[in-house]
């Protein structure tokens, strides 16, 4: 009886192991302050609120974002979180050659856990390292202090800082 006992505990213990390693960890969600840069001067504009929503269900998308599931809902103070927003992340599936890191010359930042986006639509944002200058092509760069910055189209780039 006791070595039943045992043997079960262990199995369970052993399942628990196994489903702790599955879980991802959520990278994404929390508050977020946005800091609007114009002439070197700071202003936070807004403050985004980002949580992890159910999964994308595969039959409505497209087949090419099947490899990423993930999804995050995003509201903004600014607007009285009227508007939701869903996100996901940057596609990166080397087997179907989707890097959504191409573009901007980050796939090996990605790759060595450097660098990881999401995308909004009409923005995104990205986490790498504090203290970091990120380049977009070969011209342009940017200095993020918080590791944390977004790039709106109407508004450029902004620094975030999660709280």
């Amino acid at each position: 009886m006791k070595n039943f006992f045992l043997i079960t505990l262990l199995i369970g213990f052993s399942d628990l192991l196994s489903a702790q390693k599955k879980q991802e960890r959520d990278i994404w969600s929390g508050t977020y302050l946005v800091n609007e840069i114009n002439n070197k001067v700071s202003t936070i504009t807004d403050t985004l609120v980002m949580s992890r929503i159910k999964d994308a269900s595969p039959k409505e998308i497209p087949a090419k974002e099947e490899s990423d599931l993930a999804r995050w809902s995003m509201t903004s103070k600014r607007d009285g979180g009227k508007d939701k927003i869903t996100v996901k992340q940057f596609l990166f599936d080397v087997e179907d050659d989707e890097d959504g890191y191409k573009e901007f010359g980050w796939t090996d930042l990605h790759k060595e856990g450097k660098m990881n986006c999401i995308d909004g639509g009409h923005f995104f944002i990205c986490q790498t390292q504090p203290n970091t200058t990120v380049m977009f092509g070969k011209d342009e760069s940017y200095f993020t202090k918080t590791g944390i910055f977004g790039i709106w189209l109407h508004y450029g780039v902004v620094e975030l800082q999660k709280r």
